[in-house]
């Protein structure tokens, strides 16, 4: 009865270690997901910003201009370190020298306050990224390998289309066709595309929720080639210009929206109104406009049941 209990014993032992053995020599399961993003968007240009000028990133972000942002992707995990996303993204951007806190004359940025400028646009992304993670990961591992920090890097293209709001009939319109800075014009640049490529960066931690889900949280950073999503570039333009190139009605209402200083009532001074001058600096065209997005996302993992990992090789239970 011992010898028979230690055979039994003896072939359990070898059945367990001959398992694990099937485990460990497991190669990584290639795999695919589908599933969406949740999250924010914040937009980073000309308009807006703090009392100082041209300070970076975070120092110079609009809390007022968070936005939502829905993304849908598919991924495809090739090894445990590295995957390949594709998305489809839409949020809404907007900037408003409203929300700089600038005060006159005492603030480097009050010349931003006082253009009194702003915009919202639409924008739909399309992308391509590659994500390296930074510890081996097997997507639907409940047991190993379930959590690991990220980067990513990826490339695509996005529409957009910057509107603003007539201050005369309250109407929203749209900025682009109009030539604010007098794009279109004899002498002038040609209007710039809705339609621009971007550069993305990202950074996060992705974890498996179960055998099927996986999540991740993230940064993504949008790099433009365009500094135009605000419709905010170069330089005032003289409303003459306007008047002499266009019917009347359209005229007025480029010159109304291409400076809306006069929206804030103050009583006329030098100092101010040489800010809005023709041919002073409207916008700052040597940086790129940017935005970032802070997100949430869930994975729905295909063909998950075939990779449990440890599920698949589990001892027999006394």
């Amino acid at each position: 009865m011992i010898q028979y209990r230690s055979k039994t014993f003896l072939i359990v032992i070898l059945i367990c270690l001959s398992s694990v053995n099937l485990v460990f020599a497991q190669k990584f399961k290639k795999m695919s997901a589908v599933g969406f993003s949740i999250g924010t968007s914040n937009f980073m240009g000309d308009l807006g910003g703090s009392k100082n000028i041209g300070r970076t990133f975070l120092y110079d972000l609009d809390i007022q201009a968070t936005r939502p942002a829905l993304s849908v992707f598919y991924k495809y995990h090739l090894n445990p370190f590295l995957s390949f996303r594709g998305e489809l993204m839409y949020t809404q951007l907007i900037g408003d020298d409203a929300f700089n806190p600038g005060e006159f004359f005492v603030d480097r940025s009050y010349p931003r306050r006082y253009r009194n400028l702003s915009f919202r646009s639409p924008v739909i992304s399309f992308a391509g990224m590659a994500e390296l993670n930074l510890y081996k990961y097997q997507p639907g591992d409940i047991y190993a390998n379930k959590v690991a920090p990220f980067v990513g890097l990826g490339f695509g293209a996005f529409y957009f289309d910057p509107r603003t709001d007539d201050p005369l009939t309250g109407d929203r319109v749209r900025l682009q066709p109009l030539g604010t800075e007098g794009q279109g014009i004899d002498g002038y640049d040609k209007k710039y595309s809705l339609i621009q490529p971007q550069l993305l960066a990202s950074a996060g931690v992705k974890f498996n929720a179960g055998p099927m889900l996986a999540m991740s949280i993230e940064v993504i950073y949008h790099q433009t080639f365009t500094d135009y999503l605000d419709d905010v570039s170069g330089d005032f333009v003289d409303p003459a210009i306007f008047f002499a190139n266009y019917d009347p009605a359209t005229a007025a209402l480029v010159s109304r929206l291409h400076n809306r200083s006069g929206e804030l009532g103050l009583p006329p001074d030098p100092s101010l109104i040489k800010i809005t001058r023709p041919g002073e600096i409207r916008g700052d065209n040597t940086d790129r406009d940017q935005f970032f997005r802070v997100q949430a996302s869930f994975m729905i993992l295909l063909g998950a049941k075939r990779a449990k990992g440890f599920n698949m090789y589990r001892c027999p239970v006394w």
